[in-house]
């Protein structure tokens, strides 16, 4: 019966809901939740590759992740003020993007694992005239509609800061002579769109660990993005190697 029911709703979904898996996707407040003690800053490529898999197969799930609810896929946002968060509708749009945003970074090696130390967390950049016309406005106690509104709008640009806590400079801020991860250095800040998913690259000089804030001229930079990470329990699919995974969102920092 829970097959059929979830065939059901599977068909009532929009068409990028073919990259949700709805039995994953259920809301649950039973969960095996993932913690930043599970990650240490320094970590080498090989411990941060074989933590990628064993949280995965754990089937470790980011708190306050997106769930299906009514044929919808929503992100839960704790808005100031408010005892229960407020739902966030996910666009086909946006899911789509941040697909592909996942899938093209593993392709051409610009990230090895989807969790927070590589590619685990995401920042925004906004169009100026849409922010100073529309998101403005919004008062502070609403920002899930800001959300809502900045995570469905084509000239949304996001930018993950790759690497994270992945060690590729020695105690003298010099490169290790490693050429995978000095390519990681130089390609850590992926800028992604959200119309086919496609990938830029922006880079900081000024920053020793070349952390990038800016992207272009009409666009505003907003700090808090969603995460993502790679379980086996995840919502959305993602193909790697010609493998299908799965991937959780949340707008939820981890919590130690």
């Amino acid at each position: 019966m829970k097959r059929v029911i979830a065939l059901i709703m599977l068909a009532s979904l929009a068409p990028a809901w073919g990259l949700v898996n709805v039995e994953n996707c259920r809301p649950s407040a039973n969960e095996d939740i993932l913690r930043s003690g599970e990650f240490s800053w320094g970590m080498t490529l090989e411990e941060i590759k074989n933590k990628e898999s064993d949280v995965y197969e754990r089937g470790l799930r980011l708190n306050g992740r997106a769930f299906v609810k009514d044929g919808e896929v929503y992100l839960p946002h704790s808005t100031y003020g408010s005892k229960e968060p407020k739902l966030i509708k996910l666009s086909e749009r946006f899911i789509k993007s941040v697909t592909s945003h996942v899938e093209n970074a593993l392709k051409r090696n610009y990230v090895d694992a989807l969790i927070f130390p590589d590619m685990g967390h995401s920042h925004l950049f906004i169009d100026q005239k849409f922010y100073d016309e529309v998101l403005s406005d919004i008062p502070v106690k609403e920002q899930h509609k800001r959300y809502e509104l900045m995570l469905s709008h084509p000239k949304t640009k996001f930018l993950y800061h790759t690497a994270e806590q992945l060690k590729m400079l020695d105690e003298g801020n010099e490169l290790l002579p490693n050429r995978h991860l000095q390519w990681r250095f130089f390609t850590r800040n992926i800028v992604g769109d959200n119309n086919q998913g496609k990938l830029e690259l922006v880079h900081n000089e000024s920053h020793s660990h070349n952390t990038a804030h800016n992207y272009e001229e009409g666009y505003r930079y907003w700090g808090a993005g969603f995460n993502i990470s790679a379980t086996k329990k995840g919502c959305f699919s993602y193909q790697r190697d010609g493998k299908t995974y799965y991937f959780d969102l949340s707008l939820k920092d981890l919590e130690p």
